[in-house]
């Protein structure tokens, strides 16, 4: 249990903690030092060792004492490490929690994928009194060729890509940031529920991307070159993640197939995968697996 401490973020290595991150067995874009940047002004980590295993942490002071939380637009943290041996050992996973629940009255935060299996098992068969649920993530194995993903394509995804086919629209990348918060923000925000700062942290998520090369955006376009729908995905590692998109009309089909489906093609028959984000609302999730994607949940941790 030595060898994890406790660090802030103004004491934390950028260097050794981004080395850590991009070569981790189950790296995530939002465990980059500039990701929780913009994520969170309070953010720390526990760390084993030199940078051998780190747990990002993100935190609210509440009066005399902080609360870990789970940020907005950063869905899977927890431990991560370019050694097996580390990450998957019930011991250190368990001293590692063992340290946060002792530190902590509250926390809610995320546990990647590749990390549910082994939290879970020290959780029920350790005794720790911590809570977590599993949540909905969506992803799609793109190493197949194009015809070969569009096989299995539900029947409805076929139709509305049918649809959309036999209209002269048309799809290119984009790069107006405003343009697209501007259309994010009548479309989505209301029935999303975001804030003002939700949009100017989506804002900068963005820009952020894609000022290191990260980020793309691309629209899809009517025959009067009005804006249809448009998406925003951040490509990393094996990893392409679908992380905004809207649509600005109702018509008989649904013009994100229409995107996704160019995407698809881009990546397909590439060692990668289309990472959904998942949804928990039912219509959506059906959306997604239409394409094809499968599960591959991860939880929250709470107390």
């Amino acid at each position: 249990m030595n060898k994890i401490q406790y660090i802030s973020k103004s004491q934390i290595d950028s260097s050794k903690w981004d080395e850590c991150i991009i070569n981790s067995i189950n790296s995530r874009i939002y465990a980059h030092s500039w990701y929780l940047d913009l994520v969170s002004k309070n953010w720390g980590a526990f760390i084993y060792g030199n940078y051998e295993l780190v747990f990002p942490v993100v935190y609210a002071n509440r009066f005399f004492y902080k609360k870990i939380y789970h940020p907005n637009f950063c869905q899977q943290l927890g431990p991560f490490s370019p050694d097996a041996n580390l990450l998957f050992d019930d011991n250190i996973i368990y001293d590692l929690f063992n340290v946060i629940n002792n530190k902590y009255s509250q926390f809610f935060f995320s546990i990647n994928f590749d990390c549910v299996k082994v939290v879970k098992n020290i959780i029920i068969n350790r005794g720790l009194n911590i809570n977590y649920v599993t949540r909905i993530n969506l992803e799609l194995n793109l190493k197949l060729n194009y015809k070969q993903l569009y096989s299995h394509y539900s029947e409805n995804i076929s139709r509305n890509l049918k649809a959309c086919n036999e209209l002269n629209f048309y799809i290119k990348s984009i790069d107006d940031v405003s343009a697209f918060i501007f259309f994010y923000k009548k479309y989505i925000s209301q029935k999303a529920n975001l804030k003002s700062s939700d949009l100017k942290l989506i804002k900068s998520i963005i820009q952020s991307s894609m000022k290191k090369k990260y980020g793309s955006m691309y629209a899809l376009f009517d025959n009067s070159n009005n804006i249809v729908a448009a998406a925003f995905f951040i490509s990393y590692l094996d990893r392409e993640v679908l992380l905004f998109n809207f649509s600005t009309k109702k018509f008989k089909f649904n013009a994100m197939v229409k995107l996704i489906d160019y995407y698809i093609q881009l990546n397909a028959s590439q060692n990668k995968w289309l990472d959904f984000e998942g949804s928990t609302i039912p219509g959506l999730m059906r959306f997604y697996k239409g394409f094809g994607a499968s599960e591959k949940n991860y939880l929250l941790i709470s107390k």
